[in-house]
């Protein structure tokens, strides 16, 4: 008796967090950490870009302000991504989502009740900022609770999230802002993120997310890892700057889209919110498409795969701004465009130690953020010096070329350790 009790001790010791906590399935505990990253990146970063010219009619600001405004958001999420890298050693992955998640929610409900545009604008970086701070503690709460042979499956779905967020958006800004009531989109947008952090909280506990412990699992499957980031140095380095990258590629394409779309081309708000919506559509499948690419091929084909269709986005918008060649833009944008982000860490994840895989992470958004800031910068700078946006979508294409060729540099996934 002694000796069976014993034997099914040891082997509830041994099964991975997912197993542990029973009250929790692991798909659910993803599908809370898909909502977190969906409201703070959704919500937080993209709206603003999709409202931008109902606002301006209220507030009347120009686009050399808008050019400042997103670069500081990017800014912004360089101070979050260093301060959620902190916040998870000190207080826990878990904590330190929940806390982004809040702080997001309250931002956006802030948003629409200052008239003061210094107060919108750090309204803004805050809310956009929560992104970074929300997604660096997802690569330590996949590796406990996720098997690794699905890990790079997993984070494409999660930094897939923020197009379920764009889905959203989409739809709200046509029925609200429209009719001129785009305050409206902040408040329920602001609700429904407050909303989360309280469940998030209340599920994270119920799974045993806040206790500090790694699984069995996790310590196995990075035991041939790297510990310090001397030991990856030849390989990161090339990690750092597609991070820089990720920030000064797309967020332009993004933020400029429905200016360029209804202010230089003429288009309806209609043509534009639809147009968001397919891209927010694709992206939760794109995540599905690329996961798989991930799991199957290995995170740097995958890479590959996304810094292509970025490539495709920025040349079809230059060839022909055409209604057709702009949804297929779009189409390809949102491919590469959600899941990039997960790749990245789920590459470090098989070829790091989940402690290690935190700081490369927080690292890379760094440069993410320093790279939004410069390509939100010089995208204002183009406009304004050429007097058109086609400009930024040519640099955006310029830039996934250069970003390819840098993704088949890199070393080969470490699967067999990994996994």
């Amino acid at each position: 008796m002694i000796i069976a009790s014993n034997r099914r001790d040891r082997d509830c010791q041994q099964r991975p967090i997912i197993m542990t906590s029973v009250r929790l399935p692991g798909n659910v505990l993803v599908a809370v950490m898909i909502a977190c990253v969906a409201t703070c990146y959704g919500f937080g970063l993209s709206l603003f870009p999709q409202i931008i010219p109902d606002m301006r009619k209220d507030l009347a600001f120009d686009y050399a302000f808008v050019g400042t405004v997103t670069g500081l958001v990017q800014f912004s999420s360089v101070a979050f991504a260093v301060l959620g890298t902190w916040l998870v050693h000190r207080i826990g992955a878990a904590r330190t989502v929940v806390a982004s998640v809040s702080l997001c929610g309250l931002c956006l409900s802030g948003i629409p009740i200052i008239d003061n545009l210094y107060g919108v604008a750090g309204l803004l970086m805050v809310a956009g900022a929560t992104g970074a701070s929300t997604f660096v503690p997802m690569i330590n709460l996949a590796s406990r609770v996720v098997r690794a042979e699905q890990r790079g499956f997993a984070m494409s779905l999660i930094s897939s999230a923020p197009a379920f967020g764009v889905l959203i958006n989409s739809a709200l800004v046509a029925a609200y802002a429209g009719s001129g009531h785009w305050q409206m989109v902040w408040y329920l947008t602001g609700a429904a993120t407050i909303t989360l952090a309280i469940v998030t909280h209340i599920l994270f506990g119920r799974a045993g997310l806040f206790d500090g412990g790694t699984s069995h699992e996790t310590l196995a499957s990075t035991a041939g890892a790297s510990a310090s980031l001397r030991s990856i140095m030849p390989w990161v380095v090339l990690i750092f700057a597609l991070g820089f990258i990720n920030g000064l590629m797309p967020y332009p394409y993004l933020t400029y889209l429905s200016p360029f779309l209804r202010e230089e081309l003429g288009y309806s708000v209609g043509f534009a919110s639809w147009l968001w919506a397919t891209i927010g559509a694709v992206g939760i499948g794109a995540g599905f498409a690329i996961g798989t690419i991930s799991s199957r091929l290995g995170s740097r084909y995958a890479m590959l795969a996304c810094y292509s269709s970025f490539l495709a986005a920025g040349a079809l918008v230059v060839l022909d701004p055409s209604m057709e060649l702009s949804i297929l833009s779009g189409i390809f944008f949102s491919l590469g465009f959600y899941p990039i982000y997960g790749l990245l860490p789920a590459y470090v994840s098989h070829r790091a130690t989940p402690r290690l895989a935190v700081t490369v992470l927080g690292i890379c958004t760094v440069f993410q953020g320093i790279g939004g800031t410069t390509g939100n910068f010089f995208g204002g700078v183009i406009k304004t010096s050429t007097e058109s946006f086609s400009g930024i979508y040519l640099a955006v294409a310029v830039t996934a070329a250069v970003a390819a060729a840098m993704t088949i540099l890199l070393p080969k996934d470490q699967s067999g350790q990994a996994e």
